[in-house]
């Protein structure tokens, strides 16, 4: 089987609609993402459905408007027919994407971004001035908090594929890092965050800062988990042995400290608890399968893909070396998926000014007109046309990574 990152040049290429914005089958999202914006759309979206699943392209040149907007255009245009079908969803920002618009564009099957445009995330707001009071105040920032995590969470299942892409390429770079810093033991999301960053503006180095250090944290209280997983409970039994140890965990690590269960110390074991949630629970672990499907060149050793290919061979114990192959890839591969959510949290947090190419590093959008940075749409168009492995958006070709 060809590799999706093999060297393809000499291969005629060919169109696949899959990667390509369509004028003939689009919406445009022009101005502000209103109600009326979506009564507008809906008409022509439910036309284009009519027609067939061929891919629908959505142009993007919008500074935000309503979360809600988006939502209401993704139910149009994603609810699956009585078939189960639905089209691919090419987005394509020409400008501006502010706000939700920059949500719109980065949940696209494959997302796309003209080289000059604006890119610009930033957390779930309130759009209309209200009187605040205490109570209020705190159930209000508790909403925020709420939807910026279930944003950040939808989010990541996008951007997951198109850094897992970027974590193949460049996996080579990871012993040259660990050479120049002298630290043979250096992680190897630690190595990519650090690939990462040499190609980011300042501003966007932030975001990968705030990743790695929360996958650092995550780290250390992993060994929380310990206790929890032997006790064999289920449900909120289960959650409430995680919290407890969550508790200890803090207590222990706090002793020689003057720190109590005050606002902070609560509000610290919160982020602990819900930090263990989001890695256990988190929709981004959803992934892990495709992703060893895809790329497991990169996160395997050669070693491990002969084992895995030789005890996958022995018929007899087929179904036990799948098991054998999917627990592996969750050691490996969840923690990649982890730091990847959380560079989405940061986008969620603060105000995140992008340029289309730190979009593309980051993992908003997946091509960048005109730029020359390597993207799914070129090597799929390299391939024969008759393999049964393209990698849709139904696709699980395995991916080896190249220098």
């Amino acid at each position: 089987m060809r590799s999706l990152l093999a060297t393809t040049s000499q291969i005629v290429p060919t169109i696949d609609p899959n990667f390509r914005a369509d004028t003939n089958r689009s919406i445009c999202v022009f101005g502000e993402l209103t109600d009326e914006l979506v009564s507008k759309l809906a008409p022509e979206i439910l036309h284009l459905r009519s027609l067939g699943d061929a891919p629908i392209t959505i142009f993007i040149n919008s500074n935000g408007g309503g979360v809600r907007c988006v939502e209401y255009l993704r139910d149009l245009l994603c609810s699956g027919t009585a078939s189960g079908k639905r089209p691919r969803i090419i987005t394509v920002a020409i400008g501006n994407a502010g706000s939700a618009a920059a949500t719109l564009l980065a949940l696209g099957d494959y997302a796309i971004t003209y080289s000059k445009a604006s890119i610009y995330f930033h957390g779930v707001r309130y759009s209309e001035a209200v009187e605040v009071t205490m109570e209020s105040a705190s159930s209000m920032a508790a909403q925020l908090e709420s939807k910026n995590r279930a944003t950040a969470s939808m989010l990541a299942e996008a951007g997951t594929m198109r850094l897992a892409f970027h974590y193949a390429r460049l996996k080579d770079d990871f012993s040259k890092i660990r050479e120049a810093l002298k630290k043979s033991d250096l992680s190897e999301i630690e190595c990519f965050a650090r690939c990462l960053k040499k190609h980011l503006s300042a501003r966007a180095k932030t975001i990968v800062d705030k990743a790695i250090t929360r996958w650092r944290s995550l780290q250390e209280l992993s060994n929380v988990l310990a206790q929890p997983n032997a006790s064999g409970k289920m449900g909120v039994e289960f959650e409430a042995t995680v919290l407890h140890s969550v508790i200890d965990y803090e207590v222990e690590k706090n002793k020689n400290n003057k720190w109590t269960l005050d606002e902070k110390g609560i509000y610290q074991i919160a982020s602990d608890y819900l930090l263990l949630r989001d890695y256990d629970l988190g929709r981004h672990v959803r992934l892990v399968e495709t992703i060893l499907a895809r790329f497991s060149h990169a996160f395997f050793t050669q070693e491990e893909l002969k084992k895995f290919a030789e005890a996958s061979a022995n018929e007899s114990i087929g179904e036990a070396a799948k098991q054998l192959v999917i627990n592996r890839g969750h050691q490996t591969i969840k923690p990649f998926c982890y730091f990847t959510s959380m560079i989405w949290r940061g986008l969620q947090e603060d105000e995140n000014p992008l340029s289309s190419r730190d979009a593309y590093w980051l993992g908003a959008v997946d091509e960048v007109y005109d730029s020359g940075l390597p993207c799914l749409r070129d090597i799929a168009e390299a391939q024969d046309p008759q393999q049964p492995d393209l990698p849709d958006s139904d696709s699980t070709a395995p991916v080896k990574p190249t220098s």
